[in-house]
Order: structure tokens, then C-alpha cells, then sequence
């Protein structure tokens, strides 16, 4: 199943790409202008790791008392032991076997490595351990951005990572999700949207996890609403703007400002910072918190882009992506 989602993943990139058109060294975007629907309302987020990764180190309850295998640290990713490739949790005890010393082929910091790893005798199961939590799939929450007419979508505006660190992507689904409530912000840590993830209803593919956000296909028309031109970065300007989110359980359009909006002549991250001025939001958060990223900016009856950042100094300021940079 992993190849075969590698193999549409790579097929949905090509036709993401076919939007570009190549002159010279360089990339210029068709000059017809597309129109999208608004996003802003909150998914469930599941993204497949490429291996599995170390969530943390326990130790192996020996006869002994708890020790702990050395070599291993949270935030590894493992990609094979012994030379077979490891997708689930299960493959760990299908491949050790004995307490002889086994070679681990893992992703570091981004680094790919190998070890060679002593597994642990535990007192109870009497099986040889390594005496790690591990995980292959990460969820999180996000706002879509906006839809396209062919169903597929951007959205989040910035990459999913583990404790700042690149995730090796292998795809993933978007879930159904619904906003419970907000945590909001304080000492230098910021709010968050409270909300129930439903892992069993998928609603859509993730295809693409990279520095402007997440992209893929949603498998129903349910997601289209109103549709707006997609502007380019050229047209946004500081200035009065709206953002459309989801944070008390209905979708819905709040006044900010555009306090800055960059010169961007390539594809980068935080084109623009943001102030959101409207009371009714600024009472129900305090303003950007965790989960509306991805919530689309409008301005001049176009879609500019989306919040990705909040200032932790000052929780009504954030950043925002270009949407003409999401995929």
C-alpha cells in the first residue's frame, strides 16, 4: 500500500507542477487568472512517516531493573534493522529475535546513519527489546486554505514536523474535525484550538508535506463553498484584510490588518505580517493561535494567503504565506 501511495503521490505532483511553465533557468506562472473556493475550516491531519519514529526512550525492564539500550534518541527515524525496511511496529519483533547485536539504519537530525544496537532481555516477556515508544503515523489539525474546482487542495500554509525536525513523508489522509474549543495563549506559549479528530472518516489524501503546507485531493464536493480569484503576491498590499476561520465551531470571516506584505521575487516563507483587529475573534483567543493555520487571507475580494505563524511576544501578530506559493 505505501508504494502504491508513493506512486499516486509522485502522479499528483507532476500534475501539481504542469501549472508552471519552465523559461530559461527559471519558472513563470500562467498568466490566466484561476479562481479557487475559500477554505477555512478545520481537518484532521494524519501524515505517514517514512520509517518509524522514536517518540521516546523507556529502557527494557530487566531482571536487573530498568536499562536502557544505548545508540538510540528520541526523535530518530528507523529505516531498517538488519537490512529490512521497517513500516510498522510490528516489524521491530518480527526482525529481532534474539539479543544479538542487530545494525540500525536510521535518519538523525536529518543525517542518515547506521548503528549497530545490543537489544535487552525483558524480565517478563523474556523476548529481546529495545525499549522504545514508537509511532508511524503523526496527527495534527489545520484549516484548509482553499479548494481548487478538480477537488484538490492547499492548506496548513506551513510543514508538519516533529519537535522542529523534517518528517521523512510518506503521505496521508485528511479527517473529518470538529473545533470543541480554544486554549488561549499565555507566557510565551501559544493558544491552541481545541478539536476531535475522527481517524475513521477520510475525507482525502495528503500528497505533499513541505515548507508552504500540505496538498492533496479531497475525495467529495463537500469541501466547495464560495469562490474568489487567487491573487498574485504582486497584488497584496498593507492594508485592511479579512481572514475566514473556524474556531468556535462555525466558519466565519474576522477583520485583521496587513501590516506588511514583502517583496518575495521567489518562493519563501512569511510573505506577510499580520494584525488581527477584530474584537469578536481577539475575545474568543487572543488572537493567532495553533490550528488556524492555514486560514485564508482575503483582501480586495481576492485570496492572498494564509496565517501560518503567531508572534509569541505578541499573540495579535503573526505571518502569513503568498497563496500563489501553496501547492
Amino acid at each position: 500500500m505505501k508504494k502504491l501511495r508513493r506512486i499516486l503521490c509522485a502522479f499528483f505532483a507532476l500534475f501539481l507542477c504542469v501549472a508552471l511553465l519552465p523559461v530559461g533557468q527559471g519558472y513563470v506562472y500562467a498568466e490566466t487568472e484561476q479562481s479557487v473556493y475559500i477554505g477555512g475550516y478545520p481537518i484532521g491531519i494524519s501524515i505517514d512517516i517514512d520509517g518509524l519514529l522514536v517518540e521516546s526512550v523507556t529502557g527494557v525492564e530487566t531482571e536487573y531493573g530498568i536499562a536502557a539500550v544505548e545508540g538510540l534518541r528520541k526523535g530518530d527515524i528507523i529505516k531498517k534493522i538488519d537490512g529490512k525496511e521497517v513500516d510498522d511496529v510490528d516489524d521491530i519483533s518480527e526482525i529481532i529475535t534474539t539479543a544479538d547485536a542487530v545494525k540500525i539504519d536510521l535518519s538523525r537530525n536529518g543525517k542518515d546513519i547506521s548503528l549497530e544496537v545490543k537489544p535487552m532481555i525483558e524480565a517478563f516477556s523474556q523476548k529481546p527489546r529495545l525499549g522504545i515508544k514508537i509511532k508511524d503515523v503523526i496527527y495534527g489539525v489545520g484549516t484548509v486554505t482553499f479548494v481548487r474546482e478538480d477537488g484538490s487542495y492547499a492548506a496548513l500554509g506551513h510543514e508538519i514536523s516533529y519537535d522542529g525536525g523534517s518528517i521523512p513523508f510518506d503521505g496521508g489522509h485528511i479527517h473529518a474535525c470538529k473545533v470543541v474549543g480554544v486554549k488561549k495563549g499565555g507566557k510565551g506559549e501559544a493558544g491552541a484550538l481545541l478539536a476531535s479528530v475522527s481517524p475513521d472518516k477520510v475525507y482525502g489524501s495528503v500528497c505533499c508535506n513541505n515548507s508552504f503546507g500540505i496538498a492533496g485531493q479531497f475525495h467529495s464536493d463537500f469541501a466547495k463553498g464560495e469562490k474568489v480569484p487567487l491573487a498574485k503576491r504582486g497584488e497584496v498590499h498593507a492594508g485592511a484584510a479579512k481572514i475566514k476561520t473556524s474556531v468556535n465551531g462555525e466558519s466565519q470571516y474576522y477583520d485583521i490588518e496587513i501590516i506588511k506584505a514583502s517583496h518575495q521575487s521567489s518562493r519563501k516563507e512569511k510573505g506577510m505580517v499580520i494584525r488581527i483587529t477584530d474584537k469578536r475573534l481577539l475575545d474568543l483567543t487572543g488572537g493567532v493561535v495553533r490550528g488556524m493555520s492555514g486560514s485564508p487571507i482575503l483582501q480586495d475580494g481576492k485570496l492572498v494567503g494564509a496565517v501560518t505563524h503567531v508572534f509569541l511576544n505578541d499573540f495579535t501578530k503573526g505571518y502569513g504565506v503568498y497563496a500563489e506559493f501553496m501547492n
